[in-house]
């Protein structure tokens, strides 16, 4: 995954904060803040995502729980197409990654579903009324197909 251009980071008050392209503001510059800058800048670069598809740490309600995703992009109808979960990169995803992945999917029904720290990244692609492992996301106009 490259990025075509650098990333906007500034110091205020002593804190490192980066510019978020998609929430048009600049945000506290975390480990996991990182990775999920560095998978937007690939879904607008590199995919040709639109910037208007796409939210940031919005929250969807599961059950009674209200739980926070990183990334959503939408199909033109507004319908869910792709649900990221972005990690630090020091945290290894596993069992409990995917679990929590699969439990906000409940509610969001997403065609795709990305889980990635920096490192790794798995993609599955919903086929039917299961998810299968895919090895790249294809460019934005294709998923909408």
């Amino acid at each position: 995954m490259q990025t075509e251009q650098a990333f906007r980071i500034r110091i205020l008050d002593g804190k490192k904060q980066i510019f978020d392209p998609v929430r048009k503001m600049f945000v506290a510059m975390t480990p996991e803040e990182m990775v999920r800058q560095a998978y937007l800048k690939y879904l607008i670069q590199q995919l040709f995502v639109p910037s208007i598809a796409i939210s940031v740490e919005k929250k969807v309600l599961y059950n009674t729980m209200s739980k926070r995703y990183d990334i959503v992009v939408v199909k033109p109808d507004g319908t869910i197409l792709l649900a990221v979960e972005c990690k630090a990169e020091t945290v290894q995803i596993s069992e409990a990654t995917l679990m929590q992945m699969a439990m906000y999917n409940h509610e969001l029904q997403a065609k795709y579903l990305v889980l990635f720290n920096g490192k790794t990244q798995i993609i599955l692609q919903k086929v039917t009324n299961s998810y299968i492992p895919i090895n790249e996301l294809p460019i934005y106009k294709k998923m909408i197909e």
